[in-house]
């Protein structure tokens, strides 16, 4: 999903022959997922959803079950390594914010390269829906609402090929993506219970409060990258480590386990 910041001038049209939804489980790509089904019929929509493999372990169902609710098609895509094996194998430090690897790799490549492998079933003209919003980051504020996608072909020697990326939720409120879920009979994530926005479980660029929080509820899911920290001596954030985060939030016996686990790579849980 590479931008291009090439603008589609003529903005949002009627003819798309295929359109995909990206999405995530959180209130903002199903705001893009309302907006798709006002305009659309079903029968066209592709919802897409990446597994990083640091998601919470309850997504990929909850994303096949929203996809059947709604009648639309499901496209589950996941790199052949995931987030825990690029991180020790290639990537060896954690990202950051001028070096986003895990976009890049996790959920970029994969749908550019699943968009590129299926024009046979996506036609000659497809749409490309995301949830963004302008009043989430600096960065977003900025997004063009409708852009040509990096997967469109220049010319036509390969193949006739072209992809819109519009994101339609760009000046909603946060609120207006809850109302839209409910219209659609979808309950809201159960992280925002106590978190804000809808991300990865140890999402690099969360709060440590919210990091924390996960921590509590998935520990067994935390301790592989704490384990990682230790090994590729690169912590989570520049000032910050996942292992300090856990040492805050665990009794004193779970932080005894966890030391063992560091030291000898066991993965047996305390009973």
């Amino acid at each position: 999903m590479a931008k291009t910041n090439i603008i589609v001038p003529e903005g949002v049209q009627t003819d798309y022959t295929s359109v995909i939804v990206s999405y995530s489980n959180g209130i903002d790509s199903t705001g893009a997922l309302y907006w798709a089904l006002q305009e659309f019929p079903k029968e066209k929509i592709f919802l897409l959803y990446c597994d990083t493999g640091l998601e919470y372990p309850e997504n990929i169902k909850m994303f096949y079950q929203t996809a059947k609710f709604i009648g639309v098609k499901p496209i589950l895509l996941q790199h052949p390594k995931g987030f825990l094996d690029l991180l020790l194998e290639e990537r060896l430090k954690w990202p950051d914010m001028k070096n986003r690897w895990c976009t890049a790799y996790l959920k970029t490549g994969v749908t550019d390269h699943w968009i590129r492998t299926h024009r046979d079933i996506l036609g000659t003209k497809c749409l490309f829906i995301s949830g963004e919003r302008r009043d989430e980051s600096r960065s977003r504020a900025k997004l063009p609402e409708i852009e040509y996608h990096s997967t469109t072909l220049k010319t036509k020697r390969v193949a006739d090929f072209i992809c819109h990326w519009y994101r339609p939720c760009l000046d909603y409120e946060k609120g207006k993506m809850f109302e839209q879920g409910q219209k659609l009979g979808l309950e809201p994530h159960f992280c925002y219970e106590y978190l804000d926005r809808c991300s990865c479980m140890a999402c690099m660029f969360m709060s440590d409060k919210h990091a924390v929080e996960n921590m509590k509820r998935y520990p067994h899911q935390i301790r592989p990258y704490i384990q990682a920290e230790t090994k590729l001596a690169h912590t989570w954030k520049k000032n910050k480590s996942l292992e300090e985060l856990w040492e805050q939030c665990m009794d004193i016996d779970d932080v005894e386990d966890m030391q063992e686990v560091i030291t000898d790579g066991s993965t047996k849980e305390k009973t």
